[in-house]
């Protein structure tokens, strides 16, 4: 296997590891909700537990000199400021989505996702559009706008939500930092703050960590978990994919998360938000069918060369990403 087809296949799998999780997440927030902990106080936690574990991953598979050159740098340091403040807000808005039983909403909204890295891609990334990428996005705006129309309205917490985790990604991918670097940089940065928040939680008697609840303790301190493991996949699946083909691969997240709202937590499932499933997943279907296409005529191209040119292997889409 060559070395730009396995970072592809360690791309993917670090990609479904990411969106499967994500789908799950909900539960998560739900069991929180269920306790009273609110929105707010949900990402101060995600964001304060995050750090013990990403200081203890770096410290076992990462470089303390690599922390330490990106903080050294005034230009690193502001783009990851930039890159934090994005994945606040995402986590907030969607964590204000779970709570107040918007789930199905938050979803359409990730169906967006396309849509969204299709145009940022193109534009800052200069990645060009397959012939079979045009139909895909179409179906994909298609089943999209079908809930709205029916509805009648154009929410904007489904809008804003693939907005700022598209501009997070884009930046990220931009960040000439290591995957975990920019995560314990990133948690770093949004620290202060949230340690602030949560002192003034306890000192208002709000905090719902307490002493005698060790459940309850052990739920809100598990957010550490919860958050890292699909960020840090995500990021890892980031750098080994184009980020069209990320794009796609993340509607598992919002279909698994709308399954759980409709089966789980009592949301209703419309016609058109089924009309929307199947549109996009239409979509999903010639997209992998498209790359499956294109892998095989690659492969096909480069056995048909001979062995002593290694031009058309590079040119190949097959070995890109």
């Amino acid at each position: 296997m060559s070395d730009s087809a396995a970072k592809f296949r360690s791309g993917i799998a670090f990609g479904l590891i990411a969106y499967i999780w994500w789908g799950l997440v909900p539960l998560y927030f739900v069991a929180l909700k269920r306790a009273d902990v609110f929105a707010w106080e949900i990402l101060a936690y995600r964001i304060a537990w995050s750090l013990p574990i990403m200081l203890a991953l770096t410290a076992a598979f990462a470089s303390w000199g690599d922390v330490f050159r990106v903080l050294r740098s005034r230009r690193l340091v502001l783009v990851l400021l930039l890159s934090s403040v994005l994945l606040a807000l995402n986590w907030l808005l969607y964590i204000y989505a779970t709570v107040t039983d918007r789930v199905t909403e938050a979803s359409l909204g990730y169906y967006m996702m396309p849509l969204v890295n299709a145009a940022l891609g193109t534009i800052f990334l200069k990645e060009k559009l397959r012939v079979a990428h045009y139909p895909a996005l179409a179906l994909v705006a298609i089943g999209v706008a079908i809930p709205f129309l029916a509805a009648g309205t154009f929410t904007w917490l489904a809008v804003v939500l693939p907005i700022t985790w598209g501009f997070y990604g884009l930046v990220r991918k931009k960040a000439p930092v290591e995957s975990m670097t920019g995560l314990t940089v990133e948690t770093l940065l949004l620290l202060p703050p949230s340690l602030g928040f949560l002192l003034y939680l306890s000192l208002a008697g709000q905090n719902h960590m307490s002493t005698t609840n060790w459940e309850l303790n052990a739920l809100i301190a598990a957010s550490g978990i919860i958050t890292v493991v699909p960020l840090l996949t995500f990021t890892l699946s980031l750098r080994r994919l184009p980020l069209l083909a990320v794009s796609f691969m993340q509607f598992l997240s919002p279909t698994v998360q709308v399954i759980i709202a409709v089966t789980w937590l009592g949301e209703t499932l419309t016609p058109a938000t089924l009309g929307a499933f199947i549109c996009i997943w239409a979509a999903v279907l010639v997209f992998i069918g498209d790359a499956i296409w294109q892998a095989r005529s690659a492969k096909q191209r480069v056995s048909l060369e001979p062995q002593t040119s290694v031009l058309p292997l590079a040119r190949s889409p097959a070995t890109r990403g």
